[in-house]
């Protein structure tokens, strides 16, 4: 007797998009239809290594999720709906997992339209379904061990804490210290402030003082400015008539040379016209002077000769001179 199951094929990648066509089947039905399914990779076809198994994980139309293994036949991975897979008419989305030791490699997602049945017969609820109790055991035990991994970093983290609260504690007394000179230091700061304060008004103090000071010292050096200006001006005017002096000096002084020299010149020539008159007169009074004394010598030879003679006659003494060059007879008392 022929069974009553039918076959659809379908084409899936493993590294592309969603197949285009759904696969249609009908709300209610139980193990009569079974999807033929082709695995692609670079849109060649994918060979299923061996030792491989396969499985459908399934999310029906209402969110119950379904994982079922399936069968593989040389190439083909053969999945067959169960009641629960078709239990709730819509749209239900599924994906391939081949899974070998503890690697596993999903398909892309294909999608499942589920046609609502004429008549409902009572008593089929949608529900979750599980018939891959291996995989069930595994993610039990994966669970499992990440809950004693997780109770693991738990002490862990208790021990940790444990070690940061007395940290803390011992981290609470210095943030008090801490605290108790916080409060030290604001008060000094405080003080700080105050005189900050103090001294901020006496800097103005002494910046008005200073801006007073500065208006009077620009006020100055206008003035000095002004005043440095005209002496230039009279520098400049004094340096002028200084040069224009010198220059007049020297003309003068050239001028007053050239009579100098012409003066000179002329005392010169009298000079020397005196010293030949004088050398001439010298020699004059030299020879009259010589003549004279020769004259005196001769008067006083001849007047020692009559002094010694008396007058016969009168009994007197005459004695003979020489004064101002002339010869005189005078007669002594005898």
């Amino acid at each position: 007797m022929a069974d009553i199951t039918i076959s659809q094929e379908i084409t899936v990648e493993l590294d592309g998009n969603s197949p285009f066509e759904y696969i249609v089947v009908k709300e209610g039905d139980k193990g009569s239809r079974i999807l033929a399914i082709n695995l692609l990779q670079n849109k060649q076809p994918y060979t299923i290594p061996t030792g491989c198994i396969a499985r459908i994980k399934y999310f029906k139309p209402d969110g119950n999720p379904v994982l079922n293994d399936c069968t593989i036949i040389g190439n083909k991975i053969l999945m067959t709906y169960t009641e629960q897979m078709l239990a709730a008419a819509g749209t239900a989305k599924g994906e391939i997992v081949l899974i070998k030791q503890n690697q596993e490699l999903k398909s892309a997602t294909f999608y499942t339209k589920i046609v609502s049945q004429v008549y409902k017969t009572e008593g089929l609820v949608s529900d979750k379904e599980f018939l891959s109790f291996s995989e069930t055991l595994v993610e039990m035990n994966q669970a499992a061990d990440a809950a004693a991994e997780n109770a693991n970093i738990a002490e862990t983290a208790a021990g940790n804490a444990n070690t940061k609260a007395s940290a803390a504690n011992t981290a609470a007394s210095s943030a008090n210290s801490a605290a108790t000179k916080a409060n030290n230091a604001a008060t000094a700061a405080n003080n700080a402030a105050t005189a900050a304060n103090n001294a901020a008004a006496s800097v103005n103090e002494a910046k008005n003082a200073a801006t007073t000071a500065a208006g009077t010292a620009n006020s100055a050096a206008s003035n000095a400015n002004a005043k440095a200006t005209a002496a230039d001006t009279a520098a400049k005017k004094a340096t002028e008539a200084a040069n224009n002096a010198e220059q007049q000096a020297e003309a003068a002084a050239q001028a007053a040379g050239e009579v100098a020299a012409a003066e000179i010149q002329k005392v010169t020539q009298a000079a020397t016209t005196a010293t030949q008159s004088a050398n001439t007169a010298a020699g004059k009074a030299n020879t009259a002077a010589t003549a004279a004394q020769a004259a005196a010598d001769a008067c006083e030879g001849i007047a020692a000769g009559i002094n010694t003679i008396p007058d016969l006659k009168t009994g007197y003494i005459y004695s003979i001179g020489i004064e101002n060059g002339k010869m005189y007879l005078e007669r002594a008392e005898s």
